[in-house]
């Protein structure tokens, strides 16, 4: 049913002083308590889970994925089946199934970039963004030290209150660090909770991505709301609908 995605992660860095992880790690300023803390759902299904039986589905009302394992809305909050429920393969779940197979680094005009060689369906999962979680105190101090950095910020709105997650992928991360800005992306980041409280950045296809087609979402994305300004950074995506700069995340400076 998931052809094109790993049961685990066998990509690797091109540059060996990397280390690569195929998830999330705590790092400086980790809620340690939010990092070891599973979301309290859990389901009894022996075979497929659905709404509305499904505990872990259920509690939303709605399906994340559909038959196919592609997204069905990027507007929910998502949690996969965990560690605890008794299922062991069905549809909710993919973010934790690993990459997809087919994805390649390779040199372009921004560096470096991360490209498929084998088409994804709009919906479909392509990677997660994986790194150090760090807080916003220790972001700040990383970036003033160095502005080439890898870190994502992302802000979750749940009624009067937002969630803020840190990912540094700098020098601990995995194949989505590669991942370039565009104006107009092919794909979107998404937070998806799994076994912790602490979402993993997932990163699905926003529209039917061709064959040698590089991966690409917006750097001003958090979560379900785009809030950001620009940096002093020229922006590279050569898109039709070009800002000319790459946006600054507001949470971080």
């Amino acid at each position: 049913m998931y052809s094109n995605i790993q049961s685990e992660d066998n990509y690797s860095h091109i540059d060996d002083s990397l280390i690569y992880s195929i998830t999330n790690i705590p790092g400086p300023g980790c809620n340690m308590n939010d990092f070891n803390s599973c979301y309290n759902k859990m389901c009894n299904c022996t075979d497929l889970c659905h709404t509305p039986s499904c505990e872990c589905v259920g509690s939303t009302g709605f399906n994340n994925y559909d038959n196919f394992g592609k997204l069905i809305s990027i507007n929910r909050c998502i949690y996969e089946c965990n560690d605890l429920c008794k299922c062991t393969l069905c549809q909710n779940r993919i973010v934790q199934l690993g990459p997809r197979i087919g994805l390649r680094i390779s040199q372009c005009t921004k560096g470096y970039g991360l490209y498929t060689d084998i088409a994804i369906e709009n919906g479909q999962f392509v990677c997660e963004y994986a790194g150090e979680i760090i807080d916003l105190l220790e972001a700040r101090r990383r970036s003033n030290l160095d502005h080439e950095n890898y870190i994502f910020v992302i802000n979750e709105h749940f009624s009067d209150n937002v969630t803020t997650t840190v990912i540094d992928a700098t020098t601990i991360g995995n194949i989505g660090r590669y991942i370039n800005h565009s104006c107009q992306p092919n794909c979107v980041v998404i937070p998806v909770r799994v076994d912790s409280l602490i979402p993993r950045l997932a990163i699905f296809a926003l529209k039917h991505i061709q064959s040698g087609e590089e991966i690409t979402y917006h750097y001003g994305n958090e979560g379900f709301h785009t809030q950001y300004n620009f940096s002093d950074v020229k922006c590279l995506c050569e898109s039709n609908s070009c800002i000319g700069f790459l946006p600054r995340k507001t949470g971080l400076f």
